[in-house]
């Protein structure tokens, strides 16, 4: 009984706290994006995509991407709440569901907002619980299914701490220089098979691997 009365507390006080906060916290971090031209071609012809991210990374561009049209998918577990409440707070819409929980309502759901048209998606492929870096083949199978491309995403920073976390959450420090790297769309074909959907899933896997390196050369130069 405590432990529910102490939750829903928290969960208040992030919806009313939250907000101003971040937008404190993120004023101070010096933030360049490079390869826009990708999500702006996108956006001037009319066509919604998915934006994806290690489920590390997703701290700056919640900042980055805030003004856009993006629902995100966010697991039905209580820190998926927490992270729920801070996305709302920013302006963004959720999903509710994962691999383990709700996927398969929350797929359809996903379908039909980005055949309505207006609004994109940004999932972690590798949420809600891992393993990290591992990508799921709902990205994959919601890409084939839609027609929609993917569109990768990665960040390095110049001051940060590692969570302990399954996914060793990138902790971006105040004051950070901030890189956020886009690359060109993941096109997937219509109805592939799975045996298909494992290798495009291992393509994506190896490009936002390999968008981490170019983040981080950015970042030195």
């Amino acid at each position: 009984m405590f432990k529910k009365v102490k939750q829903r507390f928290l969960l208040s006080a992030i919806s009313l706290l939250s907000g101003p906060i971040l937008k404190l916290y993120f004023s101070t971090l010096r933030v360049k994006e490079i390869g826009t031209s990708f999500s702006d071609a996108k956006q001037a012809s009319g066509e919604n995509m998915i934006y994806t991210l290690w489920h590390e990374n997703m701290m700056v561009p919640l900042f980055t991407n805030r003004k856009k049209k993006i629902h995100v998918l966010v697991s039905q577990h209580y820190d998926g709440e927490i992270i729920a409440r801070f996305l709302h707070s920013f302006g963004f819409r959720t999903v509710r569901g994962s691999s383990t929980r709700g996927g398969s309502e929350a797929l359809l759901k996903l379908q039909d907002i980005l055949k309505e048209g207006e609004h994109s998606i940004a999932i972690t492929p590798d949420g809600p619980r891992g393993p990290r870096r591992k990508t799921k083949f709902g990205v994959i199978k919601l890409a084939s299914l839609t027609g929609k491309s993917i569109l990768p995403l990665s960040v390095a920073v110049s001051r940060s701490k590692r969570l302990k976390s399954w996914d060793k959450f990138l902790l971006v420090l105040p004051f950070s220089r901030c890189i956020v790297v886009y690359t060109e769309p993941y096109k997937i074909p219509n109805n592939i098979n799975d045996s298909e959907i494992k290798r495009f899933s291992e393509g994506l896997e190896n490009i936002l691997n390999n968008l981490d390196k170019t983040a981080e050369r950015w970042l030195r130069s």
